[in-house]
């Protein structure tokens, strides 16, 4: 008895495909073992007959006179399928073998049931596209069109389909990258985190996915990550920062904006790293200065203040006019002049000197009288509230504190007393 070479059936695709007889391969192997045309009953000139044993997946199945009824088990079998599995390119599976073997008695038991049984266990298989995540077959697709597309959904799952097909276009050309304008963004790549790759393959077809289905369990049982890098503009403030001088002009106590401060600008270009939707970075990736700041200048009075008169007294308020003359009045003097209706409520030293009484005094209310070292005294009375204390050196412009209606007061008004030597003057008459 010889015994053959074992006989893959393959390539038996529907549809369009061209099936390659199983009795063709068994006829083409037996013409190494006899030089003479096999007869119809399969006997040589020795007497010998064959027949063929069935293997399915290594595993024994049994034996048959005739290859033919094998053959129309699969083509019914791969055809039936080809309904239910309409598009997919289908063959039997490549583990159905068929060994020849040269007997003397051809005969073969239950041949019926051989056939019953390779038809339970023979496996249909379709071609596929597999997509291997990490080395590992993770799902099966229906060609390389099916993988690219769903590459392609796991990545639109992050970006937008403009900025991807933006990114695309700019991969094959070949000019430079411009500069991002402030205020935009821009995908610079896009991929997986995974080693992610795909071949062709033969599956059982209900093992297929559509994209949408291939997408979903890559996510989920998969964990795939895409990574997003993209660059954003954005302009920022540069704060300016504020120098103090010193300026002996000035007294002490006393201080003068030089110069105002401006914010400057510039544009920050940021590199950002994302995985599945979430940052995982941001670097400064470029850095350019559009308007340099502009320092805010304080000058600080180092000067000496003067305590000591000049004899010529300034207007004591911020505006207004004498509401009320020094002389007479409700049957008694008015030593002094009444000022209302100022444009603020600041009350100003009319001269240098110093302050030789602060705080109420009666139906002046609250009043600050100054001592201008050179016989002259003068009196700020109804004011709302006091700036200055007893002792104070108050050059001419200080602020003594803000107009009011304390005391004795017919109204919101600064009362205004100058004096020589202990006797009171008519203000009208020193006021420049």
């Amino acid at each position: 008895m010889t015994r053959m070479k074992k006989t893959r059936i393959q390539s038996m695709q529907f549809g369009s495909s061209y099936l390659l007889k199983i009795s063709a391969v068994v006829a083409l192997l037996l013409t190494s073992f006899a030089a003479n045309t096999i007869s119809a009953q399969n006997t040589d000139e020795d007497g010998l007959e064959t027949i063929y044993h069935i293997y399915n997946d290594d595993d024994y199945v049994g034996a048959v006179e005739e290859v033919e009824p094998v053959e129309r088990l699969v083509e019914e079998k791969v055809t039936a399928m080809s309904e239910e599995f309409e598009g997919l390119s289908l063959q039997a599976s490549d583990a159905l073998e068929i060994l020849p073997e040269q007997v003397f008695d051809p005969s073969v038991q239950a041949e019926e049931e051989v056939l019953d049984q390779l038809n339970e266990e023979l496996a249909v298989e379709a071609t596929s596209f597999a997509l291997a995540v990490d080395g590992d077959e993770a799902v099966y697709l229906e060609d390389l069109e099916a993988y690219d597309e769903t590459v392609r959904q796991l990545k639109l799952q992050h970006v937008t389909e403009e900025d991807l097909d933006e990114l695309e276009e700019r991969k094959h050309s070949k000019e430079s990258l411009p500069k991002l304008e402030a205020g935009k963004t821009r995908i610079l790549d896009v991929s997986i985190a995974q080693k992610v790759n795909g071949y062709t393959t033969e599956i059982h077809p209900e093992k297929i996915m559509d994209v949408e289905q291939a997408v979903k369990t890559l996510v989920e049982d998969f964990s795939v990550t895409v990574q997003v890098k993209k660059e954003e503009a954005v302009e920022e403030r540069i704060a300016y920062k504020t120098e103090q001088k010193d300026d002996d002009k000035l007294y002490v106590g006393q201080t003068e904006i030089a110069e105002d401060g401006k914010d400057g600008t510039k544009k920050l270009t940021y590199e950002i790293r994302e995985e599945s939707g979430e940052r995982v970075g941001r670097v400064v990736s470029d850095e350019v200065v559009s308007a340099e700041p502009v320092n805010k200048i304080v000058l600080n009075g180092t000067g000496e203040p003067p305590s000591k008169g000049t004899g010529k007294f300034a207007w004591p308020a911020d505006g207004g006019y004498v509401s009320s003359e020094r002389g007479q009045r409700w049957g008694r003097l008015h030593n002094g002049i009444d000022i209302a209706q100022p444009d603020s409520l600041d009350i100003l030293s009319a001269d240098h000197g110093v302050v030789k009484a602060a705080g109420a005094a009666g139906t002046f209310g609250n009043r600050v009288i100054v001592d201008h070292r050179n016989g002259y005294e003068t009196i700020y009375a109804h004011l709302s509230s006091i700036d200055v204390k007893k002792g104070d050196v108050v050059p001419k412009g200080t602020k003594l504190g803000n107009m009011g209606n304390t005391g004795r007061s017919t109204g919101l008004h600064l009362h205004f007393e100058i004096s020589l030597n202990g006797q009171t003057k008519n203000p009208l008459n020193y006021i420049k």
